[in-house]
């Protein structure tokens, strides 16, 4: 059985990981060490040796109660025993039957915490298909071998290699961990209705739901996951220092009644899914293996390996948040609309000019502005602005945004009818609005305790130069977590008042969280930097 070979393979490997493993547990850092282990240990080779094994056509598309749904049972119950994962399913085996020839596939990672090992995360995916398909589950054409094997040969293999990490790991979690394989998924989510029902482990005991469905096709680096609204602050739960530099997580806002997550978000349980997106062969028979990226998959269960672990030592997992129920997409879209851009305060606009010295050349000045009313002219080249030479282009925004009130403009203008010759003078501008110090606005996000979300990044301001973008979500001042709005208004005030040379944000973007320096200083590097 190629279960055996894939085990020799991992042979020498596993002993030099071994190795590494004991130098890391002399320096404190075994469990890092362990986990790091587990994500090295899934391959492209093993997902795609999975994904094929399950998308073959000998398993008819692997049809509820089929020939090839059992076939595929089969397969998935020897790599659970080769990975040496405790049965969870009836009467100590790794199966629940139901509705007569379908079944579920259940495996169990106990617990070490004595309280928290009573606790349980239910990590599933459904390895049904829909076999031939018929005018019901298929886009067609019908009567075909549909092999799904993104839909979800691709789940499934994601969750096998993440099963197969961990085993050959030396962690353990400190909550239970369910790993099932869903049946009948295709037919209206019959196996996890059944084990809802059903269920092996007391459902109040079940804290939280993660569903791995249809992760084979990774596009431009794009992991949607959604459902971290039913429970307050699994966004930043969710979030990741690991995450590979071309990938980034969609929050998705919205739950529908598309997959097994919806059954434990219809009973109350807090439920997240990982998703890589419908394309044009869902539900149909084109859905092959060759199509996958493979090595897509590998990131997504890297991911999801990261993630499962920390919640499962998790002190504390979020309660279900019943106002998610209420929530949409298209809700979204509404809260999350930006601030519109602050009106200028000079109102021109330019280009950056190398030279000796170095300026800005006037493109435009706009009618009524405060340059127009000083008198700053088209053609104009600005040398210096309140006596700091134009070194480079974000010297001159830095300085008006930050000044109070006026600012002072050394401008080189050509006198009408001459070509080469010209004369420096001195023009005041008197600004328009508020002084900017940092640049940001926020608001607070009620499924999002401790943190906001950036609604506005004023152009050229120190937080659009540290990197900083709107709906960045922003938890920490200093390294001291916040607790909303005010909090982070406050803090940051004190660090302005006292001059100090920088503001460190912890910011999550994308799903990346990261510690972002601001320096609050002018930027005055004799650099070109126009992305600033």
């Amino acid at each position: 059985m190629i279960h055996n070979r894939r085990r020799s393979t991992w042979a020498h490997a596993l002993c030099g990981a071994m190795l590494l493993w004991c130098v890391a547990a002399e320096n404190g850092v075994a469990e890092n060490s362990a986990l790091n282990f587990a994500r090295a240990s899934i391959t492209t080779g093993e997902l795609k040796e999975h994904a094929e094994v399950l998308a073959d056509d000998t398993l008819e598309g692997r049809e509820a109660g089929s020939r090839g749904g059992r076939a595929a049972a089969k397969y998935i119950i020897g790599s659970l025993k080769e990975a040496g994962i405790d049965p969870a399913g009836l009467n100590d085996q790794y199966t629940q039957p139901f509705s007569g020839n379908f079944q579920n596939l259940l495996a169990v990672i106990p617990g070490t915490d004595v309280a928290l090992g009573q606790e349980y995360i239910v990590v599933g995916a459904h390895y049904d298909h829909v076999g031939y398909g018929n005018r019901r589950n298929s886009y067609g054409p019908w009567g075909f071998i549909h092999n799904g094997a993104d839909d979800n040969a691709s789940g499934v293999a994601a969750l096998l290699e993440v099963i197969d990490g961990l085993s050959r790991s030396t962690w353990r979690p400190r909550r239970s961990i369910l790993f099932a394989f869903w049946d009948a998924e295709e037919k209206g989510l019959l196996g996890s209705k059944h084990w809802v029902s059903h269920p092996t482990v007391p459902l109040s005991a079940v804290r939280l739901a993660i569903n791995i469905d249809m992760v084979g096709r990774l596009t431009d680096g794009r992991i949607e996951v959604g459902g971290t609204r039913s429970g307050l602050g699994f966004r930043r739960l969710m979030s990741s220092t690991l995450l590979e530099d071309n990938l980034w997580l969609d929050y998705a806002w919205e739950l529908e009644d598309n997959s097994d997550h919806w059954t434990f978000f219809q009973a109350g349980i807090p439920s997240l899914f990982a998703h890589t997106g419908v394309h044009d062969d869902y539900h149909r028979p084109s859905d092959d293996a060759e199509k996958l990226n493979v090595e897509g998959i590998g990131h997504v269960s890297r991911y999801l390996l990261e993630q499962i672990t920390k919640l499962a030592d998790e002190e504390q997992l979020p309660q279900f948040r019943a106002e998610s129920r209420s929530e949409s997409n298209r809700t979204r879209k509404r809260y999350e609309r930006p601030l519109p851009n602050l009106p200028p305060r000079v109102g021109l606009t330019w280009s950056f000019r190398t030279g000796d010295p170095a300026y800005l050349l006037v493109k435009r000045v706009l009618p009524r502005t405060a340059a127009w009313q000083a008198g700053v002219r088209n053609g104009d080249e600005i040398v210096a602005v309140n006596g700091l030479p134009i070194v480079n282009e974000s010297v001159f925004p830095a300085v008006v945004l930050q000044a109070n009130s006026e600012v002072r403009l050394t401008v080189r203008r050509k006198q009408f009818g001459q070509t080469d010759a010209a004369e420096l003078q001195s023009i005041d501008v008197a600004l328009t609005g508020r002084p900017i110090q940092l640049g940001l606005s926020w608001r607070e996000d009620q499924a999002e305790p401790g943190s906001v979300y950036v609604t506005r990044v004023i152009p050229y301001s120190p937080a659009s130069r540290a990197g900083v973008a709107v709906l960045d979500r922003i938890y920490a001042v200093q390294g001291e977590p916040i607790l909303g709005t005010d909090d982070l208004m406050s803090r940051i005030q004190v660090l302005l008042d006292e001059q100090a040379a920088e503001v460190q944000l912890l910011v999550e973007s994308r799903g990346k969280l990261q510690e972002v320096s601001i320096p609050l200083e002018l930027p005055l590097a004799e650099t070109d930097d126009r992305s600033l």
